[in-house]
């Protein structure tokens, strides 16, 4: 029996010892599951890490183009505004300059009409006065009569030269 017990024995630390190595083996296909697990997580952070560094890039970039572009829309607003300002300031001195025309025109206007009845009444008078003149140059001497007959008081402009006639405007 004791050649049995060795062999039990040698059976039953050889079983102990594949035991041991099945755990061994099977703990070194867990680590090495684990450790690809692992890299594959590494690669894909790595991945997205590259990933959100171009789309960082690229979201900065164009915040500088839309920031650029916002300048130039502020620029072209604040000119437009200015331009607008200008163009009310100018049409506001335009208006008050037709205003102020308008009002220099009535005035030279009742001004001229004032004169134009001032000349027509003195035109009437000198008239009256040729007429009387010539009435007392010609008391003494015969009044001719004909064509050349000497114009009464309500034609005198008929008769006078073009420079003696009131001339309406």
């Amino acid at each position: 029996m004791a050649a049995n017990k060795t062999s039990n024995e040698k059976s039953g630390i050889g079983r102990g010892v594949q035991r041991e190595l099945d755990q061994l083996r099977k703990k070194v296909e867990q680590l090495t599951a684990r450790l690809q697990s692992e890299v594959k997580a590494r690669e894909l952070n790595a991945r997205v890490a590259a990933e959100t560094k171009k789309a960082r890039e690229q979201v900065t970039k164009e915040a500088k183009a839309l920031r650029e572009q916002g300048r130039k829309l502020a620029l072209q607003l604040k000119s437009a505004v200015t331009d607008t300002d200008k163009r009310q300031q100018a049409l506001k001195e335009a208006r008050g300059k037709i205003t102020e025309l308008r009002a220099e025109l009535g005035r030279r206007t009742a001004e001229l009409k004032r004169k134009t009845d001032e000349l027509k009444k003195l035109a009437v008078e000198s008239g009256h006065r040729a007429a009387e003149i010539i009435r007392r140059k010609g008391q003494p001497a015969a009044k001719p009569t004909g064509p050349s007959a000497v114009p009464t008081p309500s034609e005198p402009a008929a008769e006078s030269p073009p420079s003696e006639k009131p001339t309406s405007i």
